[in-house]
């Protein structure tokens, strides 16, 4: 059976991959752990050099970056859930709080949360309109899902 994208944190999937280095890893994946760890700040500097031609701005950049399937919303709330960076990602560049990832099993952002254990991440994301019903191709809503693995949902520290 093929691991889940949601069974590994996503540094250790990155270091699995990628080797201890983060300076040598894609700039893709730095930009997820930036959104993994909540910092907004290293989110931006890094969409600005995502930006080689200075012309999409770094809003865009932000909303149209992803590596492994995965956009900054999905890695985000399956980080540590910090709701700075939720903020950001939704309010301010408008990133869909239902939207799938590109992995084979297909999460949205609430699944990511879920998995991620991350209470305010999940709170943040139905308070934005993310869908408690939505289905996955097997039929399995999120409930479903956090009831199969016990998922149990934690503050953030």
């Amino acid at each position: 059976m093929a691991m889940d994208l949601l069974d590994t944190p996503l540094p250790n999937l990155f270091e699995q991959l990628h080797g201890e280095d983060e300076d040598g890893w894609p700039p893709e994946a730095r930009f997820l752990i930036a959104s993994y760890y909540g910092n907004v700040g290293r989110l931006k500097e890094i969409a600005r050099r995502l930006d080689t031609s200075g012309q999409r701005g770094v809003s865009a950049t932000v909303a149209a970056t992803a590596y492994r399937g995965m956009s900054a919303l999905h890695a985000a709330v399956g980080g540590l859930g910090r709701l700075a960076a939720c903020r950001y990602l939704v309010d301010d560049i408008g990133m869909d709080v239902n939207m799938w990832d590109a992995s084979p099993s297909k999460k949205t952002p609430l699944e990511h949360a879920v998995a991620g254990g991350n209470l305010p991440a999940v709170r943040f994301l139905l308070d934005h309109g993310a869908d408690l019903h939505q289905e996955n191709e097997q039929g399995h809503t999120v409930l479903t899902l956090a009831a199969t693995k016990g998922t149990i949902l934690k503050p953030v520290q």
